[in-house]
């Protein structure tokens, strides 16, 4: 099946088995597998989550013959390169692996696979900042769980995040910049929302996990509409697959389009409350509703009940009922020092101040 050498600084090694350590995730450990390939002369290492994809260069591949592609163990191959040194040299031959640096040697009998390499990157694609991108990306997954999904849709200046779990949803607003990856100068021009794909909770959190390693400013997001796959360029290559997401953003978007703001509350306040109320459990039920001028925090569990309040300037009524601790985590990434409030039809909306990123909660007071 042919055979190679190569040598490669063992910083790089971890830096690359760092990052496949987080694409992977802990979640499911037949995952944690490495796959080697070679790539129009490189040498490529491959990790997966079985849906969130990292390419890494490893080196350059010069030799004539290709091998067949191979996997091998990440949490061993971790294990090993975690104190090394200097140089590692690795060996291919015969179905083994082998690892060597300095005086230590580990050798490691692979996997072959079928197939693998990395498919053409789709010419569409928009420019984010990275930290703007990441943060957003936070807020939407942070308070759903397994099973749910993150919506993301596409459109010339704009991407919309879109996420709900346990009677709350996100709506959130992150600006964009086209690119065209031709010579011809100019944006490059698709129809609005053209691209849409659902992403899986745990790929989301390896997303934003994965690339708070990549020391870059900005990333591109190349996207494919036929097969629903998206792009994300750093200074690796990453895919993600995806399904249609359920419903349009157009109703949403609208609802927030016509918040206008009834009412602000100091953030850090009202997630001490919600944190206080923790002690009927984490699981408890929670209510928060508005008394003459003073929001009240309700939760109970069991043979536990817990009661506290904010006075504020607050002169719209409203009721919604939430588990605490979820609500407390988006509101800990909205990042802002003041959360506004508007009641919209049957909805009580939460906003940042910048009015791009919105909690979504059904209003159980309606008059």
């Amino acid at each position: 099946m042919g055979s190679f050498t190569i040598e490669i600084d063992a910083e790089k090694l971890k830096d690359i088995l760092k990052k496949a350590d987080r694409v992977c995730g802990t979640l499911e450990p037949s995952n944690r597998k490495l796959t080697f390939f070679p790539q129009e002369g490189k040498l490529y290492l491959m990790a997966s989550d079985s849906c969130f994809r990292g390419y890494f260069e490893l080196s350059p591949y010069l030799f004539s013959k290709p091998f067949q592609p191979f996997q091998i163990s990440l949490d061993v191959v971790k294990q090993f390169s975690s104190e090394l040194l200097g140089r590692v040299n690795l060996l291919f031959q015969d179905g083994i692996v082998t690892f060597k640096c300095q005086n230590e040697i580990l050798r490691l009998r692979v996997n072959y696979i079928e197939n693998m390499a990395i498919q053409k990157v789709p010419e569409k694609m928009v420019l984010v900042s990275k930290k703007k991108f990441l943060s957003d990306f936070d807020l939407a997954s942070c308070f759903i769980e397994e099973g749910s999904n993150v919506d993301i849709f596409i459109s010339p200046n704009n991407i919309e995040l879109i996420s709900h779990h346990s009677g709350m949803l996100s709506y959130i607003k992150l600006g964009t910049q086209n690119i065209e990856e031709s010579e011809e100068k100019g944006t490059f021009e698709f129809k609005p929302g053209s691209f849409s794909t659902s992403i899986p909770y745990v790929s989301a959190r390896h997303i934003i996990k994965t690339f708070d390693l990549e020391e870059i400013e900005e990333i591109k997001i190349h996207f494919d509409e036929l097969d629903q796959k998206m792009y994300i360029l750093g200074n690796d290559i990453f895919t993600v697959c995806g399904d249609k997401p359920t419903e349009t953003p157009e109703k949403i978007r609208n609802l927030c389009n016509r918040f206008q703001m009834q009412a602000k509350i100091n953030a850090a306040q009202l997630q001490k409350l919600l944190r206080r109320s923790l002690i009927s459990g984490r699981f408890s039920d929670t209510q928060l509703y508005t008394r003459n001028g003073e929001l009240v925090v309700v939760s109970q569990y069991g043979g536990i009940a817990y009661k506290g309040g904010i006075n504020t300037e607050i002169n719209v009524n409203f009721s919604i009922k939430i588990k605490a601790h979820l609500l407390r985590s988006a509101l800990n990434r909205m990042g802002s020092q003041n959360v506004l409030i508007s009641i919209v039809e049957d909805f009580v909306l939460f906003s940042s101040p910048s009015l791009t990123r919105f909690l979504i909660l059904r209003n159980e007071r309606v008059e």
